[in-house]
């Protein structure tokens, strides 16, 4: 969890820190960051209506003197793939600030300033960076300036070291009238000097970023769209391409019989949602049918408002869906959603044990599914999904009368964030989780050992099944030195055989050509501080035990040098990555009468892992059949039923067939590529 990292503060030094650049003329917007926005909750995404039109301060705001009421702002940000880039409002003893929140090599983070007036001009005065840490991480960034996909200011190279101190950066451009500018922090390689590394994604922010608009006069408009999702050119977008816009009205209103959506230039069928509540007119809408993968699309909303004459408005967002893969599974031989079991129970023929057996003294005891340190989440249990919609109780400080920190009380809202990339049967799962799931927190709780919780299923009777699978919605987040296990047994619990194990990637290990050394990640032990694997008291022994990854798994450790392929790296803090339909092949689960499921987590205050619609699948073999070759000029088009790990291959000839991959194919469902020679073979492979 992000708080743990409070051990690496030097808090003495920050008592220097403060606004390094003036506000400069009598008419500045500054974005300082110091309190919440309505609306916006404490280390969670820059609410898209934060420094909008702003003639006046309020929460978070500065406005000097005129400010800047005809413009919008619009926070948005472009991940390298797999990564999670976001703008995060985040406020603590050491930041009040927008954290550049999973800032890694090669991501972007952008804020498009928009007049809402076409003779108005934006004024990019200057902002701060702010790195989090003094240390020796050091950061560098490409900062430009663009209107539209023209660059119009740099890119100047920003580098610097984490010290006590934020780092001015002056821009001092003003755009054309009516000319949205885009500022871009565009994360680079640094040049490291001796012992100095690369920044960590998650410790560098913005602060001050200020900015005015021409002429200091406010220009009168009609209804204008002031928040929007997608935003534009925005990039790993849901398949359902989830519209929302938000419409105030300013001198003239909207008339919402005129308002139109469309989607890739034909009206979006049924017609869009539309509501008004004080001045401020929402048009929603989500496809019926999945975009299809990584597709480029663009909705086109177009209004009037009440004017004499009318005026016509047209506002287009254009946007690319993310590339998923679309699981189809067949009905299942066995299947657990956890529903029907009553919440703080597991269901019928599943069982738990908990290794944390040394509470702390100030933990509440007793069932309280509203503190997440209450006796309510020392082992896994089923919890109903809506209690991640509210607030809980940390460290049991509502429960010993301390009052909680802000964001502290509303983080757990996290649990419940969407990956867009989840597509089971030509379905998007905007939500994992629903009604009851099974759940295990390691999160906010005291325990000065740590969280080790295991859930067994039944026995389930595969005789007679091939080609088995497992497939189940996972609700995890990684932290610094959590595990989470999954692992199947035929022997009824005698011996384990491997599914997955969820590590931080830095702290997998390994070869010199590039494999994971499972050994040593497996056996490596932690030292005790921040970053300490789990321990736990085994009262057999009356030791404390475990400290290593390895500690937790149930295969023989003389097989760990063999689990390379099981070791699956997981992105630290971040609480969209590992929201996964995970799907794994059983191998030898096939016709066996007794397979039993194993879940573990481990961690240290590390976050939280869930698990909902749990399902055993014999997969026919026509999955693995190409449905369709279609050429098409000088290309050809292969069609397949996805699946993860599933990819194409091809072979010039059958005599001495040499394969190699289709790139491009891995995980996908269709491939086009140049047709080369005479003639060509293909197969797919998916290694259990």
């Amino acid at each position: 969890m992000k708080i743990k990292k409070f051990a690496n503060l030097r808090p003495i030094a920050l008592m220097a820190m403060g606004v390094f650049l003036g506000h400069g003329a009598q008419a500045d917007t500054v974005l300082d960051f110091e309190s919440l926005p309505p609306g916006q909750n404490q280390n969670q995404t820059i609410i898209q209506s934060y420094g909008d039109n702003a003639s006046a301060s309020s929460a978070g705001v500065s406005v000097v003197g005129f400010g800047t009421p005809n413009i919008g702002l619009t926070w948005q940000a472009t991940p390298v793939p797999g990564g999670a880039a976001r703008w995060d409002f985040y406020i603590d003893d050491i930041w009040a600030a927008g954290q550049l929140d999973s800032s890694s090599l090669g991501d972007r983070h952008e804020v498009v300033f928009t007049p809402n007036n076409p003779q108005a001009a934006v004024v990019l005065k200057s902002f701060n960076f702010h790195p989090y840490y003094l240390s020796n991480e050091r950061f560098t960034y490409d900062v430009s300036i663009l209107a539209g996909d023209t660059l119009v200011s740099g890119p100047v190279n920003v580098t610097f070291i984490s010290e006590s101190a934020k780092v001015p950066v002056n821009l001092n451009h003003t755009g054309n009238a009516g000319q949205a500018l885009t500022l871009r922090l565009a994360r680079v390689a640094s040049a490291l000097g001796e012992g100095e590394v690369e920044g960590d994604p998650a410790d560098i922010a913005v602060d001050d970023i200020t900015f005015a608009q021409l002429p200091e006069s406010e220009l009168a408009v009609g209804p204008q769209v002031i928040a929007l999702t997608p935003a534009n050119n925005q990039v790993g977008v849901a398949p359902d391409g989830l519209y929302r816009a938000s419409i105030t009205n300013l001198t003239t209103a909207v008339v919402t019989n005129t308002i139109q959506l469309r989607l890739n230039g034909n009206l979006v069928s049924p017609a869009p949602g539309i509501s008004q509540a004080d001045g401020l007119t929402t048009v929603s809408y989500s496809s019926s049918a999945i975009l299809p993968s990584a597709s480029t699309n663009r909705y086109t909303l177009t209004y009037n408002d009440d004017g004499v004459p009318a005026k016509s408005y047209t506002n287009e967002v254009q946007f690319i869906v993310v590339a998923y893969v679309d699981l189809h599974l067949p009905a299942p031989i066995v299947f657990e959603n956890f529903d029907n079991t009553p919440e703080g129970s597991l269901p019928a023929g599943w069982t738990a044990v908990s290794l944390d057996t040394f509470r702390d003294l100030i933990s509440e005891p007793g069932l309280n599914f509203g503190n997440l340190d209450s006796d309510a989440y020392a082992d896994w249990t089923t919890v109903d999904v809506s209690r991640f919609t509210g607030t809980f109780d940390t460290y049991s400080q509502v429960y010993n009368g301390i009052v909680q920190p802000a964001g502290y009380a509303e983080d757990y809202q996290r649990v419940l964030s969407v990956n867009p990339s989840n597509v089971v049967n030509g379905v998007f799962l905007r939500s994992l989780a629903s009604g009851r799931m099974a759940f295990a927190n390691s999160g906010y709780r005291n325990d000065d050992l740590g969280q080790v919780m295991y859930l067994f299923s039944p026995d389930f009777n595969l005789t007679g099944k091939a080609d088995v699978h497992l497939a189940f919605h996972s609700i995890w987040e990684q932290n610094q030195d959590s595990l989470a296990a999954v692992e199947y047994s035929i022997d009824e619990g005698a011996s384990w055989l491997p599914v997955v194990y969820m590590i931080e990637t830095s702290d997998v290990f390994t070869n010199l050509d590039g494999t994971i050394d499972a050994a040593t990640t497996l056996s490596t032990v932690h030292p005790a501080g921040f970053q300490a694997v789990a321990t736990y008291y085994n009262p057999d022994t009356q030791t404390i035990e475990g400290g290593y990854y390895g500690a937790f798994i149930g295969v023989d450790p003389s097989q760990w040098s063999t689990l390379g392929d099981y070791i699956s790296r997981r992105v630290d803090d971040n609480p969209v990555e590992s929201k996964r339909v995970e799907f794994f092949r059983l191998s030898q689960a096939d016709n066996q009468p007794k397979v039993r499921l194993r879940f573990a987590h481990a961690g240290t205050d590390s976050w939280y892992f869930g698990i909902d619609n749990v399902g055993l699948y014999s997969l026919a073999t026509a999955q693995m059949q190409i449905s369709s070759i279609v050429r098409d000029g000088a290309n050809v088009t292969i069609s397949w039923e996805g699946a993860p790990g599933r990819k194409l291959q091809k072979s010039t000839s059958l005599t001495n067939p040499v394969w190699q991959d289709v790139v491009g194919s891995d995980g996908a469902s269709s491939v086009s590529e140049a047709t080369t020679g005479p003639q060509a073979y293909y197969r797919l492979i998916q290694p259990n």
